[in-house]
């Protein structure tokens, strides 16, 4: 079972919410309704009901960014923050910030839900280097929300946060090698992604599909995936955009055939 998303990736997100609104995408393909937990809109304050200005804070450098964007979102100026990370990913190309923008598409809490543009935005956090935004790319194609359900592009991006050490990304892309999902089978490299997954704080699934998966594997092939455990190192961002890059000219040279 693969997750689709989850609250670890963002503190205080509403996880279920959202699990809600991708379950009623898939089940009528057009209108959207969270029956069992509805995501309410929040209110934007006037500006006499919030302390400062609607301008973002000038002492935080590289503005327009995702953190400029999140000071006037925090303050209660929604508009001005998705305009400012909108500036962003015009301006500066801030993978954080469409990465936000694709959040909020999605959860239609400040604005009108927009399933094109969440992914528009998540493609383009996701292809800079963002690892939220290559989840939530992953789970659309994954589920095949807003696309076309593509299981090898899921395990494309799964794989990417992975490798920058998102623990729900391992976990998702442990249960593709496991599976043979989008990606050859392999139990080994799965067993790593669960162990990765479980010391990097995502435990509650992770480790009873550890725990099975062991049963079906040799103590040689343990070891080895013990092993790569030890040995791995998270990929930077840049590293991640490389990789990412050659995965998809792979995948699309391989589409061609």
């Amino acid at each position: 079972m693969r997750l689709v998303w989850v609250a670890e990736r963002n503190e205080g997100r509403n996880a279920s919410a959202i699990i809600a609104v991708a379950a009623a995408i898939l089940l009528t393909g057009a209108a959207i309704h969270a029956a069992t937990a509805p995501v309410q809109a929040r209110p934007v304050l006037a500006d006499a009901e919030v302390p400062g200005t609607s301008k973002a804070d000038p002492s935080i450098e590289g503005a327009p960014n995702e953190a400029s964007g999140e000071d006037l979102y925090q303050r209660g100026f929604y508009p001005e923050a998705m305009a400012e990370w909108k500036r962003a990913v015009e301006v500066n190309k801030d993978p954080g910030a469409a990465f936000r923008l694709g959040e909020e598409y999605l959860d239609a809490k400040v604005v009108e839900r927009d399933i094109p543009a969440a992914v528009q935005y998540q493609t383009i956090g996701a292809k800079g280097g963002d690892m939220r935004a290559q989840l939530d790319l992953a789970s659309f194609y994954d589920q095949g929300i807003g696309v076309q359900k593509d299981v090898r592009l899921a395990a494309i991006w799964f794989e990417a946060a992975a490798k920058q050490g998102h623990p729900s990304a391992q976990y998702n892309i442990g249960t593709m090698y496991e599976d043979g999902a989008g990606v050859k089978q392999d139990r080994v490299r799965a067993y790593m992604y669960y162990q990765l997954a479980i010391e990097g704080g995502f435990p509650r699934l992770a480790t009873p599909a550890l725990e099975r998966l062991a049963e079906s594997m040799s103590p040689a092939e343990i070891k080895q995936a013990s092993l790569m455990v030890r040995n791995f190192k998270p990929q930077s961002k840049e590293e991640s955009v490389a990789e990412a890059k050659a995965a998809l000219e792979a995948y699309e040279a391989a589409s061609g055939e």
